[in-house]
């Protein structure tokens, strides 16, 4: 019955998330983006919030991405468990907070209580940060469902210390005596999806309908995670935005695709930072985490530690997951470089 029905209907459904989601347009990104961020700053607790910190003795490690699936055919996590675990371990242990950026679970394609029962390490892990007060969360398209309150008591009061806030986006906001204040504009990066970023009642149909639907017919749509191009555009769109911004770096998720400070550090092609512009001439604006779904059992994310932001992945070596530096940069010789 499912293969008739996925050659009947599958065909539509995915001619309808190509059009709608698959090729945002510019100016429903900035537009979404702008909402976001201004909402924030003005103090809405509906959309997010504004965490002050001094980036010399506060840490936060940034990931994104993680796709946690029913350890089934379709799971793309299973094989980058160790590596997350591990880095949360470690992360714990040395005081970081986490931002947990979205598209934490894989909703489309899985229930809830099927991946909770899956990943009791990974879980376990995430709720050490929210039992010191030191976990933050956004929602991403593939795991909307969290914007419910209501769906994050149900299926997250088990794994999770609650109350459990989690919101659309968080900005980290740095305060330097004698200097313009800092925003660390942290969001899942779907902004401008019409199917992902809308009103309540449209929200509610893509995660109890749409998602139910796709994860029953086993419709693999087209993103920004599977298509180079795409992924490039809507990386571009983020840096765009970000680059008209004053005194504000933009740190998302999404596309699976690591950049660090647009591109402008790094040589041509290196960690495919995605944005063509000569670097001699990139606004350092622009962060991704890149993703903990690498089919190599690798993950990658942003750190903020010590005065630096660093771009970092963790990977086995001989079995044993470790820590590596790819990119890193003092925020305050960073911020010179965005004012000059």
């Amino acid at each position: 019955m499912r293969r008739l029905l996925q050659k009947i209907i599958s065909p539509f459904f995915t001619w309808l998330a190509e059009k709608f989601s698959a090729a945002p347009l510019q100016a429903e990104v900035f537009k979404s983006l702008s909402k976001l961020y201004h909402t924030i700053c003005a103090n809405n607790p509906s959309a997010g919030v504004v965490l002050p910190i001094n980036p010399q003795t506060d840490s936060f490690i940034i990931f994104s991405d993680q796709h946690k699936g029913a350890k089934n055919f379709e799971d793309d996590f299973s094989g980058n468990e160790a590596n997350y675990v591990a880095a949360l371990c470690y992360y714990h242990e040395q005081g970081f907070h986490y931002i947990n950026l979205g598209d934490a679970e894989e909703l489309w394609k899985n229930a809830p209580d099927k991946i909770t029962a899956a990943y009791p390490e990974a879980f376990n892990a995430e709720a050490n940060f929210q039992t010191a007060n030191r976990y933050y969360r956004t929602f991403g398209n593939h795991d909307l469902l969290w914007k419910n309150k209501l769906d994050v008591v149900l299926f997250l009061k088990k794994k999770f210390p609650l109350p459990l806030t989690v919101h659309e986006g968080i900005v980290l906001r740095i305060n330097t005596p004698g200097q313009p204040t800092l925003d660390l504009f942290c969001t899942h990066g779907h902004q401008g999806d019409i199917m992902s970023d809308n009103n309540a009642f449209s929200t509610w149909v893509i995660a109890h309908i749409w998602a139910p639907i796709q994860g029953f017919l086993r419709i693999n749509i087209n993103t920004p995670a599977n298509d180079f191009l795409l992924r490039n555009k809507h990386n571009r769109m983020m840096y765009e935005w970000s680059s008209q911004r004053q005194q504000v770096l933009l740190i998302t998720g999404h596309t699976h695709q690591p950049v660090f400070a647009s591109g402008r550090y790094t040589t041509p092609g290196k960690h495919n930072p995605s944005i063509e512009t000569p670097a001699a001439v990139l606004q350092p604006s622009y962060f991704n985490t890149g993703c903990c779904c690498f089919n190599d059992g690798d993950i990658t994310g942003i750190e903020i530690s010590e005065g630096y932001i660093r771009l970092i992945k963790w990977y086995k070596d001989l079995g044993v997951p470790r820590r590596k530096v790819l990119e890193e940069k003092l925020l305050a010789d960073l911020v010179n470089d965005l004012n000059h």
